[in-house]
């Protein structure tokens, strides 16, 4: 019955040493990241992203080894925390999310039909956000002055002493 108890304590201790040892190595992790990668990168809905192949870094393949690790460009259909949802040039959804890290922006090259394309998809965007910004103002607007109010009410006393 003792040798049972000490060895469920050795099993509770060694657990304790694998969770203290996970949580510095993690800290440790997050030092080094935040040191040298930016702190936040936010893309939006519209831009042009390449994304990064990560499954190509520890090929031992001859022929995978000089595939480009940086995609075709994709567009940013919609940002989820952390992480992006994209589609091809051509609007065909791609599956999955993609992490801002796995992420970089694309700019086009000037006077090619990509870039003219962008540059008109950007001028809606800021477009619809001017627009979406005015939305309030004239929602304000839409509440009758001050003095039409007290107009109205001046003229139901006038009736009411008639």
């Amino acid at each position: 019955m003792v040798q049972m108890a000490y060895v469920d304590q050795q099993r509770l201790d060694g657990y304790a040493a694998i969770m203290d040892h996970a949580g510095k190595r993690k800290a440790e992790f997050d030092k080094r990241v935040t040191s040298r990668a930016p702190k936040e990168v936010v893309f939006k809905a519209g831009q042009l992203v390449q994304v990064y192949r990560s499954d190509l870094d520890y090929t031992v393949q001859v022929g995978r080894k000089m595939e480009p690790k940086w995609s075709a460009p994709r567009r940013i259909v919609s940002r989820e925390r952390n992480s992006y949802r994209i589609e091809t040039l051509e609007g065909l959804p791609i599956a999955g999310r993609f992490s801002s890290r796995r992420l970089r922006r694309f700019i086009p090259r000037v006077g090619t039909q990509l870039h003219d394309a962008q540059e008109a998809i950007e001028r809606a965007r800021v477009d619809q956000e001017k627009e979406e910004d005015q939305v309030p103002d004239e929602a304000e607007s839409n509440t009758p002055p001050p003095d039409m109010e007290g107009n109205a009410s001046g003229l139901e006393a006038q009736g009411d002493e008639a």
